[in-house]
C-alpha cells in the first residue's frame, strides 16, 4: 500500500522524534494531541532537535525546513480519518492505550493499519481494544527515532501478513531496519537494556558518579551512549514503565525499579525532557 500521509497519536518525546523521521523521509505528518500543553513542548522539542541535526551537520537546512512544513499538530480526532498510517505513541500505560485505541477506532479508516510503538505491553490485547486486530501490529522505534535505524515490527495473533508487509515497506521509506519478534527475541531490547540501567543506578548507590560509569561503558563497551545518558533521553518515566513491565513479567528481581528511579520520577525529573534526571541539562527544559 502507498503511504503518503501519517497521524502519530501523542506528542510526547517518542511522537514528536517519529514524527521527525517520518517528515525527514517526505512523509505529511499530524500529531495528535489534545493537551495544548504537549503540543507546545513538542514544537519546542522538534525546534530543538532539528537545530541539533544542523549544526552537527546530519541533516541540511533544507533538510530541516521540510520537517517544518511536513509536521503540523493537530488537537481533534478528525485528523485520523485522511490518515493512510496511524501509530499510537501515547505513555506506556495498558489502559491509556487501549482507551486511545477505542477512541481511534472511531475515526480511522476500515482498511487503514493502525501500530502501536509499544514493546512491553501484549499486541493481542491492544489489538482487541481496536477492535480490527486484523489491520493492527507493533512497530517500535526507539529514542531517538530520527537517528536510531532499528525498528522492531510484532504482530499480533491475527494480524494480516500483507499489512506486516506494508509496515516493512514503511519502515524502508524511513531509512530504518526491521526486524520482527520472530527474528528477535521480542524483549532482548528491554532485558538488556533495562539490566544495564539499574546495574547503572546500583552503581550510583554505592558511590558512582554518573559521567564515570557512563564513560566506562561507553569506552570500555563501546557503546555509543552509557545506560544513565540513555535512560534520561528516553524519559525517566519510560524507563520506569518498562521496568515496572518487565518485572511483571518476569518476576526477576533484576528488573525491579530502583528507589533512586522511583525518586526521581516522582519529583518530575524525567530526564531531558524536564531539565534534570541523572544529569541537568539547563537548556532542555
Amino acid at each position: 500500500m502507498s503511504v503518503r500521509n501519517i497521524c502519530v497519536i501523542g506528542a510526547g518525546t517518542m511522537g514528536t522524534g517519529i514524527a521527525q523521521a517520518a517528515a525527514q523521509a517526505g512523509l505529511r505528518v499530524h500529531l495528535l494531541d489534545t493537551s495544548q500543553e504537549a503540543m507546545h513542548r513538542s514544537r519546542q522539542l522538534l525546534a530543538r532537535s532539528l537545530s541539533r541535526g544542523v549544526e552537527s551537520q546530519k541533516i541540511t537546512p533544507q533538510d530541516a525546513a521540510q520537517v517544518r512544513r511536513l509536521v503540523s499538530w493537530e488537537p481533534t480526532w478528525q485528523c485520523l480519518a485522511d490518515a493512510d498510517w496511524v501509530i499510537e505513541a501515547v505513555y506506556e500505560n495498558l489502559e491509556v492505550k487501549r482507551e486511545v485505541l477505542r477512541q481511534a477506532a472511531d475515526v480511522v479508516g476500515e482498511g487503514i493499519p493502525v501500530s502501536t510503538n509499544t514493546l512491553a505491553l501484549s499486541i493481542e490485547v491492544l489489538g482487541e481494544a481496536f477492535g480490527r486486530p486484523e489491520r493492527f501490529l507493533g512497530v517500535h522505534f526507539f529514542n531517538p527515532a530520527p537517528a536510531i535505524r532499528l525498528v522492531l515490527i510484532e504482530p499480533g495473533p491475527r494480524t494480516l501478513p500483507e499489512v506486516v508487509e506494508a509496515a516493512r515497506e514503511l519502515c524502508e521509506v524511513m531509512g530504518k531496519e526491521a526486524m520482527t519478534s520472530g527474528e528477535v527475541p521480542r524483549y532482548v531490547v528491554n532485558r538488556t537494556l533495562g539490566s544495564l540501567i539499574t546495574a547503572a543506578i546500583d552503581l550510583l548507590d554505592e558511590g558512582g558518579e554518573p559521567e564515570r560509569i557512563d564513560s566506562v561503558v561507553e569506552k570500555g563497551m563501546g557503546h555509543a551512549m552509557g545506560p544513565l545518558r540513555t535512560a534520561d533521553m528516553m524519559g525517566l518515566d519510560v524507563v520506569l514503565s518498562m521496568l515496572r513491565s518487565m518485572h511483571e513479567q518476569t518476576g526477576h528481581a533484576r528488573y525491579d525499579p530502583p528507589s533512586r528511579l522511583i525518586g526521581l520520577v516522582e519529583a518530575g525529573k524525567l530526564g531531558r525532557k524536564t531539565g534534570e534526571g541523572f544529569y541537568s541539562y539547563p537548556d532542555e527544559a
